[in-house]
């Protein structure tokens, strides 16, 4: 059932993608069109659009070539055949966060203690766990939040929540609704600037500070 799911998803995806290819910029003409901005207002959300999409997707690569090569390294070391082929295999999967790579890795693991190599079984699983596994938590924040401006904890909580939401896809659209969310939020804030009330010193000074 899981297999059927993901295929009609791919589906949905590639055949919405060409349509956008082909009528996207009509599309986005038309959303622009009825938006109450201005046009700078309208440039900025697009140039933030673009930034995210392009960060995120820079970081899950960059994220999945140093997981797939770790993990890859690892399998040499351990003399598992095809290392190569399997780390190749793990840079694919470390899409999917937390479990990707380990569907590859863990099932090697068992392999190598079935066969008596518990040392190499044991280093493999420790290895892959504490250094591989935590890459994907580490710098997918710290990637895609430079690129973007944004709060490392912002990246983490869009990204989970776009994954709970969306669920692989969630860690493209996650922070892309929340950057999108921050710069709209700053536009209302530059343009009722003269509206709304100051903001007073939490806590307040007490009497007699200067």
């Amino acid at each position: 059932m899981g297999t059927v799911n993901f295929l009609f998803t791919l589906f949905i995806l590639l055949y919405s993608m060409f349509f956008f290819l082909m009528d996207g910029d009509k599309l986005l003409f038309r959303i622009l069109y009825y938006l109450p901005l201005q046009d700078r207002d309208e440039r900025r959300i697009l140039q933030r659009f673009t930034s995210v999409t392009r960060a995120t997707l820079k970081g899950s690569a960059v994220i999945g070539i140093l997981q797939g090569g770790l993990a890859g390294l690892a399998f040499a070391v351990a003399g598992i055949p095809s290392a190569v082929f399997w780390g190749a295999i793990m840079t694919v999967l470390s899409i999917i966060p937390g479990i990707g790579t380990a569907l590859v890795w863990g099932p090697a693991a068992i392999t190598l203690a079935v066969s008596g190599h518990y040392l190499k079984a044991i280093g493999l699983t420790v290895f892959c766990a504490l250094a591989v596994g935590s890459l994907d938590n580490f710098l997918r924040p710290r990637l895609v939040g430079k690129d973007t401006e944004m709060h490392d904890l912002l990246i983490l909580f869009a990204t989970l929540g776009g994954i709970a939401m969306f669920g692989i896809v969630g860690i493209i659209i996650g922070p892309i609704i929340a950057a999108l969310f921050d710069t709209v939020w700053q536009i209302y804030g530059e343009v009722f600037r003269d509206i709304l009330p100051g903001v007073e010193r939490f806590p307040p000074k007490a009497e007699g500070e200067d």
